[in-house]
């Protein structure tokens, strides 16, 4: 996955030590600020703009365009210590982190502490946006650095925490390693999973370990501007390439938008109580989840579940073919009525300029 400069924190026992790094989300551009149909509208800015001098302009927009450039470049600005399949450059939409959060916040009163100080782990890094969205949510104890996790085992450097919490690559056995680390690190996990990947069969002998969340919508997840420069225009005229450009939705933020599958999270909190103990709390609302999510301890009953919405949609369907032919029907006969009357129109129509009868002859002489 790729990258720049580390746009996260370094972990320590106690608090992290923030680092230099592009915009976060708090910032806006000067379009946005000076445009009053968006969010970050600054109308103090807005109204002292045409007093400003060209000298304070300049370095207004000076700033501006090195912010942009910065966010532009940093999945790009630096190599990684590791190969990455270009396929795998996606991160985690907010709304995901956001789903979980309750969880681990139920987690961190576990064991005494708050969700400030919850040390979370993200060992697969893309461009570290994972810090902002958590620190956003309250956990701004978060370690998601530009290294080789493997690397990193063999070395016996994998930092303290208290949650292991990561989107992994879904390239490769990458999942399959991951799920093994996990089996020997006797910590929460929460794992973000596509529901292909979750099918495979050495998942098998791991899900007993898990329960699943669920969303009612499918994730969102955002490729950083630069990592796949060529997505798109392999194969395609310029023109098609345009087009599909075009549709796609970027953020200045966050890169372009993407939902190549649909995912769920695989969450163990053992053993810091057992799953459970939680899934028995989240049906109690004593965790209460946001979006209407589900909870499910057995992978099948998710299949399940969405094969009874599937078919609960085909039921509710079942009256339209009939409603359809019904109207198919009765839109041929107008068209014939509709004909019919053309055609007697036609015969009945004068000719001569529009001054003869049908039979040719003039009634008026």
């Amino acid at each position: 996955m790729a990258s720049l400069p580390p746009t996260n924190t370094i972990m320590t026992d106690n608090k992290p030590q923030p680092q230099q790094h592009p915009p976060n989300q708090q910032w806006a551009s000067l379009a946005d600020r000076l445009n009053p149909n968006r969010p970050a509208f600054d109308a103090k800015l807005k109204s002292s703009w045409k007093t400003l001098s060209k000298k304070e302009k300049k370095r207004i927009i000076t700033q501006d365009r090195k912010a942009i450039q910065a966010l532009k470049s940093r999945g790009t600005s630096h190599s990684l210590p590791f190969e990455a399949d270009t396929d795998d450059h996606c991160e985690t939409s907010h709304v995901a982190y956001a789903h979980i959060a309750p969880i681990l916040t139920y987690i961190a009163e576990q064991i005494g502490t708050t969700p400030s100080n919850l040390r979370i782990y993200d060992p697969y890094y893309c461009a570290g946006t994972v810090v902002q969205h958590l620190n956003k949510l309250g956990f701004e104890n978060v370690y998601n650095q530009p290294e080789d996790f493997y690397q990193v085992i063999r070395d016996g450097c994998v930092p303290q925490h208290d949650v292991l919490l990561t989107n992994p690559p879904y390239s490769g056995d990458h999942f399959e390693r991951l799920l093994k680390f996990c089996s020997e690190n006797n910590k929460p996990v929460l794992l973000l999973i596509p529901d292909h990947l979750s099918k495979k069969k050495y998942v098998q002998d791991y899900r007993d370990k898990y329960f699943f969340l669920t969303p009612v919508e499918r994730y969102f997840y955002w490729t950083p501007e630069g990592l796949r420069p060529n997505e798109g225009n392999d194969g395609d005229d310029q023109k098609t390439s345009k087009k599909k450009k075009s549709k796609q939705h970027k953020n200045l933020m966050l890169g372009t938008r993407n939902s190549p599958f649909a995912s769920h999270w695989f969450i163990c909190t053992n053993p810091v109580l057992s799953n459970e103990k939680v899934i028995s709390l989240i049906q109690s609302e004593e965790i209460k989840l946001l979006d209407w999510c589900n909870v499910f301890d057995r992978q099948e009953d998710i299949v399940q579940a969405n094969s009874f919405r599937k078919r609960k949609e085909t039921q509710q369907n079942e009256s339209k073919p009939e409603c359809e032919e019904h109207q198919q029907e009765e839109e041929g006969q107008r068209k014939r009525r509709k004909k019919k009357k053309r055609v007697q129109k036609e015969k009945c129509a004068p000719v001569n300029g529009g001054t003869d009868a049908v039979d040719g002859s003039n009634p008026f002489f």
